[in-house]
């Protein structure tokens, strides 16, 4: 069975394929700006969708394996969790392909940068989605802990102390390129302490211009000698 670290690897390893099939997409298109954007809108959103089945796999199987692993004796069925997103998807890649019709200077490379980063959300969150909504359907699941690599410290903050988020409400936030996954956690192994009160609101979607200056604050104050 794959530690949270392996399945965090391979993850990666899927989001940096599907990245990588777009990118060599895009390099292969000619013909007008507006051409290529049309190309765009219409291809990656079924390699996302693709990936994205695929990623929503990996995670059910982790959830699984972490659930036999606690020794959890009730019945569950995991699914794996693919949200409709082909709006926000759409919106998105316009967004990446915008350079192109406004002749932007370096706009083949700065395309290429943000669909990367807009493949790799997209491709990461069925991953997420499937741990954090079977967490909350399963009776014998108690929360999820967040599982980092190092990184930056905003995603060393919130794995910090093996921290268990078992509020029902309690989002996942992750930045642009962040590869950080959901480890469910069980009435058997809930050996973890809860998210802190700063864990908790920085996860949130929206934050207040305080709560803003108070997490910038606490993150340069103890997290200050990782990367920003």
């Amino acid at each position: 069975m794959p530690t949270p670290l392996e399945s965090r690897a391979a993850l990666e390893a899927v989001t940096n394929q599907s990245v990588a099939e777009v990118i060599q997409l895009f390099g292969r298109l000619d013909g007008r700006p507006e051409v290529q954007r049309a190309d765009l809108l219409d291809s990656p959103p079924g390699l996302i969708g693709y990936y994205s089945d695929g990623t929503a796999a990996l995670a059910a199987d982790f959830y699984e394996e972490e659930r036999e692993l606690a020794r959890v004796r009730s019945r569950f069925r995991t699914e794996p969790i693919v949200l409709d997103r082909s709006e926000k998807i759409g919106r998105s890649i316009a967004w990446a392909a915008e350079p192109l019709v406004l002749g932007i200077a370096g706009a083949s490379d700065l395309v290429e940068s943000r669909l990367a980063e807009v493949i790799q959300f997209e491709v990461a969150k069925p991953y997420r989605d499937t741990i954090t909504t079977n967490r909350r359907r399963d009776p014998d699941a108690v929360g999820w802990r967040r599982i980092s690599n190092g990184g930056c410290r905003f995603c060393v903050m919130l794995a910090d102390r093996g921290a268990v988020f078992k509020a029902e409400t309690a989002r996942f936030a992750a930045h642009p390129n962040c590869n950080c996954v959901a480890q469910p956690v069980f009435t058997t192994n809930d050996t973890g302490e809860e998210a802190s009160v700063i864990q908790y609101m920085a996860s949130r979607r929206a934050r207040s211009p305080k709560q803003r200056a108070e997490l910038r604050d606490y993150l340069n104050t103890y997290y200050g000698d990782f990367p920003g």
